[in-house]
């Protein structure tokens, strides 16, 4: 357990990074909640982040002699610090290792193991194989996300761009109160890639909306970076583009550009046609809200509004996107400490344009792990034969609910009813059959 005092600290950091997000730039308000934290990591021996809070006050303009007595205290405990820690015989390197691949790479595709294939028919659509057994433990796929959006609960906690854990020395978009980052690269990468074009939007659709009218805008945002901030050449792109040639699995991601990683996320099922009319309404009247403020309160607007086409296809991508989102979008997870034992956790959710060809089972074979820079390694989690086919959980596994209950999840979410073996021969939940334990016992 973390000491109390600790727990407070980490709150009252919260709210002075949202104090920061919503204070302007030099204005004695931010300034003083930069020196408030630069207190609490001197309290919490974080010296260097207590050194760049200092520099972050005096930027706005921070007056007096407290900051001066401050950062002096603070460089001699700094100093002692590294003092204490070179004559020190004990040697604790902050190194994780972290997972690889089980098998030789593929010679096209080094986040996949050769043992994987991609294929296709009437009842699994497209699908991936084993083309060997593979044993409990094997790490088969080691993928980076196209897209990510970090959870609202931690926006002033993480970084916004690399997701990173730096709550003691984020910054603030200038633009908005919605994003916060762990450096001025990661504030520049952002606004390059994706934000310059949501970030007069935010506020208004994290108070509408959930993450996935937020993910699509986004990969909106990065499609016309990717093509020079030009959505008329993303247009042409996808006009010219066979969508029944784009292959993630057979594509040559050592040579692959920007583009032609855009077409593996932009290829990605909707299941538009099996979604009850009531359902593609809602996501009709949902994009039809993201077009209408995208028009409003970005440079979109203006090139919108000379270029008719433009615009059909900004509302077309708008729609599509919130359905490709809603069907393949996954969490990014940590494991939290929750009184006594940790728990997965939450952060972030993703789109991963070759895990997303894993089809679901309530009784996976493999399984994905968040590792700590963003990507996702699926590991396995039961024997799988060779010829036969990887399985995902979309979130719904025999373990935790009754069949029921998961099909009905999955038909709304994702417009499919699931056949898998847990449903087909009613595998029993262990949570369910617990709680009727405890049941009995209560009774007896």
């Amino acid at each position: 357990m973390f000491h109390p005092n600790v727990k407070r600290y980490i709150e009252a950091i919260k709210l002075y990074n949202e104090s920061i997000a919503f204070s302007e730039k030099g204005s004695t308000e931010r300034a003083l909640a930069y020196v408030n934290r630069s207190n609490i990591c001197l309290k919490m021996q974080r010296f260097e982040e207590c050194l760049k809070n200092i520099r972050l006050a005096r930027e706005s303009n921070y007056p007096g002699e407290k900051l001066i007595q401050r950062e002096k205290e603070d460089k001699n405990a700094l100093a002692k610090a590294r003092n204490k820690n070179a004559s020190s015989s004990k040697v604790s390197p902050d190194v994780v290792e972290e997972p690889e691949l089980s098998y030789p790479v593929k010679e096209n595709a080094p986040q996949v193991a050769n043992c994987l294939e991609l294929r296709k028919n009437e009842e699994y659509g497209r699908h991936v194989v084993a083309t060997r057994k593979l044993k409990v433990g094997d790490v088969v796929i080691i993928e980076r996300p196209f897209v990510t959006v970090l959870k609202d609960s931690f926006r002033y906690v993480r970084c916004d761009f690399c997701h990173g854990e730096r709550p003691f020395t984020l910054i603030p978009c200038e633009g908005c109160t919605m994003a916060m980052y762990c450096s001025e690269e990661c504030l520049s990468k952002a606004y390059n890639k994706y934000h310059r074009y949501e970030c007069g939007l935010l506020r208004d659709l994290w108070e509408v909306f959930e993450e996935v009218p937020l993910i699509a805008i986004r990969m909106i945002a990065i499609a016309i970076a990717t093509f020079d901030n030009n959505p008329e050449a993303l247009k042409d792109h996808l006009d010219a583009l066979d969508e029944s040639n784009v292959n993630g699995f057979t594509m040559d991601w050592n040579k692959a550009t920007q583009q032609d990683i855009f077409n593996t996320v932009h290829v990605l099922t909707t299941n538009q046609e099996r979604r009850d009319s009531m359902f593609v309404a809602m996501f009709i009247f949902n994009a039809t809200i993201l077009h209408t403020l995208v028009l409003e309160r970005t440079e979109l607007g203006p090139v919108c509004e000379a270029n008719p086409a433009t615009n059909k296809i900004l509302l077309d991508l708008i729609l599509r996107y919130e359905q490709i989102v809603e069907c393949n979008s996954k969490l990014l997870s940590f494991n939290a400490y929750k009184v006594k034992e940790y728990v997965a956790e939450s952060f972030a959710v993703g789109c991963y344009p070759l895990i997303s060809m894993l089809n679901h089972s309530c009784a996976p074979n493999v399984q994905r792990i968040t590792l700590p820079d963003g990507r996702c390694a699926v590991f396995v989690i039961r024997p799988v034969l060779e010829g036969s086919q990887l399985f995902d959980c979309y979130e719904a596994d025999h373990i935790s609910d009754e069949r029921a209950k998961r099909q009905l999840m999955l038909s709304f979410t994702y417009s499919f009813r699931c056949t898998c073996e847990a449903c087909t021969f009613n595998y029993p939940s262990i949570n369910c059959n617990i709680s009727k334990n405890r049941k009995k016992t209560v009774l007896l």
